[in-house]
């Protein structure tokens, strides 16, 4: 899926949207924010349509040419605290450069 790169957490609408990185929001640690790709397929979990983040550290964020970022280490579909997968939220995978967002 191709996303797009938006300017304020506001303009988060639809599947593959991202925000950032910004400061401000998670205290001193840079997030991205984002509706994954799933987030309006039928029979997904409810945390699958909110939107999520991910900060840095663990992820790291580059900047690309095209004007989109790439995040990495992948962006888990468990919550941090969930150990046995009752969190899957049916999405894991990466945001590539090109607003490009892969499966795991």
């Amino acid at each position: 899926m191709i996303g797009r790169r938006v300017q304020s957490m506001s303009e988060i609408e639809r599947p593959g949207d991202y925000f950032g990185p910004v400061r401000g929001y998670t205290g001193n640690l840079e997030a991205c924010f984002f509706l994954k790709p799933n987030a309006r397929d039928e029979d997904v979990p409810a945390r699958s349509r909110s939107v999520q983040h991910v900060c840095s550290p663990p992820h790291t964020y580059r900047e690309c040419p095209d004007g989109s970022l790439e995040i990495r280490n992948s962006i888990s579909n468990l919550t941090a605290s969930d150990v046995g997968g009752a969190s899957d939220d049916g999405w894991h995978g990466w945001l590539d450069e090109g607003h490009s967002w892969r499966l795991a």
